[in-house]
């Protein structure tokens, strides 16, 4: 659709004199296919120049309808009221797609980087397991940066650890007083959580003057401070590890608030003499309220630092040693305000790149299993989730398909999948309520389904014996109106990732595979597609088969989620 795109657009171009590339932003598409395929709106135009609509419409026809005759992408314009709209010359689109698929070069291009984009997500705790929640943040993160780097950014991946804070001071005084080490050597991160939650059933006055002690003890460099902290926080590790590994995540840094300990005070200092800071009841301030804030809080009355300081000088590092184009947070919408103090502090300094930071909220995720809801208390484990939908995904599939090899790997990208996809099947900003049977359904609006619709793919081509690679470029097709709709949504992708992108909005990709899935089905129960006699038009057809199969496989991709070839 790119190309044809660009053709119509410089056409309205050469015909009234608009940049082409304003021309391009204006394409919209036609509310139904019987109206063309891409329509220019005339509204703004027939203001500047004091027409109608309407006639601006017919004016610009009749200037480009000559042009037209001499594109073999575009068949022919007409105007619908204020809009002028284009169609496809199908069989000459049909093939230039197919082709474009089958002669694709897979080997990854080595193109100049468009600048570095620095991402912040998934940000668990230290000391206690991932919980469920941390889907929403680590998922959303994930599939923004393969999006990114899809688009040609170099992507730093940055798991921004709370492993600082008077929290650790707590968890080393709760240690020191319930704590085992051959419990802890055994069950980990279980244990840590354990004498976290039993410090908080019997906190008092005492205790919290112990903690608070241990804390600052950590933030001067005490040795036996540090080393509770780092065994603490080496162990989390591990386990955070092997959760992200099932979800197919990697980071370029893993870079927790403690790597800003000690880099907080010079930072305070250039705060003060830039914006100008205020002490209340002790504690170091910056007063927004001129911007109907409340005041940034950057030390405590003990000294010790807070979130809003660590994240300033956090932002003022990553810009100093990736001089990025974008830096963005994925953090939960109750973060807002955190936010918006942070970068307003950065623009009252001075820096222009402020601007260049953008907060990417979430709505929040609501539980529906009871019974898993009330397994470990207020906390559900994100790796007991990520477990029972395998189990549930591996029964589906032996119910479905009990001869089915390897169904060991199948049911972990199905089960995987299926919360991956679940997380991202509404727009990030709204609620999710999560239920077992939205979520691994194989015929509903989910990953399974998407899934087995390129399984379904996969089996057509095995069963007709389809090589791309001995196809070569199609004969000339006519294509049937489903056809042509199945490869002009296929040409979409690249379009798709860039929309994506700008609003920072997996859930258009989600859509766009579940709608592509849902249409080839509808081709697979509409159409013969193996027993074809025609050779020429069973190519064309299985060469559209290839087409969706690789374009559904891309889209599942970059959401982290795998496709299996057989379910």
């Amino acid at each position: 659709m790119k190309v044809f795109k660009e053709q119509v657009s410089d056409l309205i171009s050469k015909a009234i004199g608009v940049d082409t590339a304003e021309a391009l932003s204006m394409l919209s598409t036609p509310p139904q296919a019987n109206m063309g395929d891409v329509a220019f709106p005339c509204f703004k135009l027939a203001k500047l120049m004091s027409k109608s609509p309407k006639d601006v419409a017919e004016e610009i026809l009749g200037k480009v309808s000559h042009e037209i005759k001499g594109s073999s992408l575009i068949a022919s314009a007409k105007t619908f009221g204020p809009y002028v709209n284009f169609y496809l010359n199908k069989s000459v689109f049909y093939k230039t797609i197919i082709d474009a698929v089958l002669t694709e070069d897979k080997i990854a291009k080595t193109e100049k980087s468009k600048g570095t984009v620095v991402i912040d997500y998934s940000s668990p705790n230290i000391a206690k397991p991932i919980a469920f929640h941390h889907i929403r943040s680590t998922v959303i993160g994930n599939i923004i940066g393969n999006i990114f780097q899809r688009n040609g950014y170099k992507v730093i991946r940055i798991n921004y650890l709370g492993d600082w804070g008077t929290q650790f001071g707590k968890l080393i005084t709760a240690f020191e007083k319930y704590g085992d080490d051959k419990k802890l050597e055994e069950h980990g991160i279980r244990h840590l959580l354990d004498i976290y939650v039993q410090y908080h059933k019997e906190e008092n006055e005492e205790l919290e003057a112990t903690a608070r002690k241990w804390f600052q003890l950590m933030e001067a460099g005490d040795k036996k401070a540090l080393a509770y902290w780092k065994k603490f926080r080496d162990i989390s590790i591990r386990e955070f590890d092997r959760v992200y590994k099932r979800l197919g995540i990697d980071f370029t840094n893993i870079e927790g608030e403690s790597f800003y300990n000690g880099k907080t005070e010079p930072v305070i200092k250039e705060i003060e003499k830039k914006v100008g800071t205020k002490e209340s009841e002790g504690a170091i301030i910056v007063d927004l309220s001129a911007f109907d804030m409340p005041p940034v809080l950057l030390k405590k009355t003990d000294g010790t630092t807070l979130y809003a300081t660590r994240d300033i000088t956090a932002a003022m590092d990553r810009w100093n040693r990736f001089n990025f184009v974008e830096s963005v947070y994925v953090v939960a919408n109750q973060q807002e305000l955190h936010f918006k103090q942070v970068f307003k502090t950065l623009e009252l300094m001075g820096f222009d790149w402020f601007s260049k930071c953008k907060h990417v909220q979430f709505g929040l995720l609501h539980f529906e299993d009871a019974k898993m809801s009330t397994r470990e208390g207020r906390i559900i484990f994100l790796e007991e989730v990520l477990d029972k939908s395998v189990e549930l995904a591996k029964k589906a599939i032996e119910d479905k398909n009990p001869n089915l090899d390897d169904k060991e790997n199948v049911a972990e990208a199905v089960g995987v999948g299926s919360i991956i996809f679940g997380d991202i099947c509404k727009k990030r900003i709204q609620d999710i309520t999560f239920k077992w049977e939205d979520v691994l359904s194989f015929d509903g609006e989910t990953a399974p389904y998407v899934q087995y619709t390129h399984a379904r793919a996969c089996s057509i081509l095995s069963k007709a014996g389809f090589d791309p690679l001995k196809v070569g470029k199609m004969d000339d097709y006519q294509p049937q109106d489903i056809e042509f709709e199945l490869a002009k949504m296929t040409s979409l992708f690249e379009e798709k990732l860039l929309e994506a992108q700008a609003e920072h909005e997996p859930f258009i990709l989600a859509r766009y595979v579940l709608d592509m899935s849902q249409l080839f089905n509808k081709y697979y129960y509409q159409e013969k597609i193996i027993d074809v006699k025609d050779e020429s038009q069973k190519r064309a057809k299985l060469s559209l088969v290839y087409s969706v199969k690789e374009n559904i496989k891309d889209c599942l991709s970059v959401m982290g989620i795998k496709a299996p070839e057989r379910m």
